[in-house]
């Protein structure tokens, strides 16, 4: 065992003293198999208890390895180096493991997060920790109870939704922006490729624009835009939107004639994207030669939009459907039912729902209030 104040026997036989009262509240069993991983530092951050879960983060394998050292030792953070013990230069200021136990001392708890560069057999990796820290309390001895959430994935889709996709969404408009140029001078030979072009653009550009929107309804961030809409208008446009999919070769979308228009106020993007999900859903579990049909109709202060189609859905089928994730098609999909009732019930203030019979088939509903 190492302490940072150093090497000896009477630092090495405090430490096993603390470890000895921490481990004695903890109740080692119940502590060990707890999934998140958590330590105890005293007050000068030394580690005195360290759970598997922590173990396995910090790439060891067993707490003794890990005993009377700081953390940023224990991960090889490049400023935790020879001239510079963990804590003690300039750039630990602002580390998120200083802070948090700093926070303890003074407040009592503490939550930040530590980013964190660490270079081991001469690599360099990228880390990020949420540090949420306790103060804890026996008899004369204080300690910072750490619980250590790696959230390396939560920045990179922070990454994705803040630079690659949005610097995708730029080069995509300035892609299409030349394809429709090119359109209109190419030979007439070309003008079917370059119209195909224009369309699978314009369909990622879809694409990414609903991940921009899915990211910020799912973080409680999307601003709704409310306008006017007329039912018909928008079922005739979502018609010839989903004749573009590649999913909707060889099958019809027809919408179904309603006796009278219905206006409404709403956020026509979510609505939009809500509706196309659906009908993506309904043509890809369709044969060739099948009918999907679209429509609507007004009940009292609501309007309801309807996807039908031909296919049963089987009971394992509906009990999951709305489940984020959960997909009939590939591992990594399964975003299109949850989006739409997620869109519709946080922001448009309606509901989505379906009935599935093998007689009658699959429809989905989408309500919406009028006002």
């Amino acid at each position: 065992m190492v302490n940072p104040a150093g090497n000896t026997k009477e630092a090495a036989q405090e430490i096993q003293r603390l470890r000895d009262k921490v481990a004695g509240v903890l109740q080692g069993l119940v502590a060990q198999t707890v999934p998140i991983a958590f330590t105890v530092l005293s007050m000068n951050r030394a580690v005195v208890y360290a759970n598997e879960a922590a173990c396995k983060l910090f790439g060891v394998d067993s707490e003794e390895e890990i005993l009377g050292r700081r953390p940023g030792e224990i991960i090889s953070c490049v400023h935790a180096n020879k001239q510079d013990a963990c804590g003690s230069s300039v750039c630990c200021e602002y580390c998120g493991n200083v802070k948090a136990v700093l926070g303890v001392s003074t407040a009592g708890e503490a939550c930040e997060e530590s980013r964190l560069l660490t270079e081991h057999k001469g690599r360099i990796k990228a880390l990020n920790l949420r540090v949420q820290a306790y103060r804890l309390e026996l008899g004369e001895d204080v300690f910072a109870l750490c619980y250590l959430t790696d959230i390396s994935r939560e920045k990179y889709r922070e990454m994705l939704e803040t630079l690659f996709l949005h610097d995708s969404l730029n080069a995509l408009g300035g892609i299409l922006g030349a394809v429709r140029i090119m359109r209109g001078q190419v030979d007439s030979c070309y003008a079917n490729l370059a119209q195909a072009a224009e369309e699978r653009t314009d369909q990622l550009i879809r694409e990414v624009q609903f991940f921009q929107t899915f990211f910020a309804a799912e973080q409680g961030e999307f601003v709704p835009a409310p306008e006017p809409m007329q039912a018909v208008g928008f079922l005739n446009d979502l018609k010839l939107l989903g004749g573009l999919f590649p999913c909707a070769e060889d099958k019809r979308i027809i919408v179904d004639e309603a006796e009278e228009d219905a206006f409404f106020v709403t956020d026509r993007h979510l609505l939009q994207r809500s509706m196309e999900n659906l009908l993506k859903n309904a043509l890809e579990a369709s044969s060739k030669g099948d009918e999907v049909h679209l429509g609507f109709m007004r009940k009292g202060r609501n309007v309801f939009f309807y996807v039908r189609s031909r296919p049963f859905m089987p009971q394992h089928i509906q009990a999951q459907l709305f489940q984020r994730t959960f997909s009939t098609k590939r591992r990594g999909l399964g975003l299109g039912t949850y989006s739409a009732r997620m869109f519709v019930t946080n922001y448009l203030g309606g509901s989505v729902s379906f009935e599935s019979s093998p007689d009658e088939g699959t429809v989905f509903w989408v309500q919406i209030p009028v006002d």
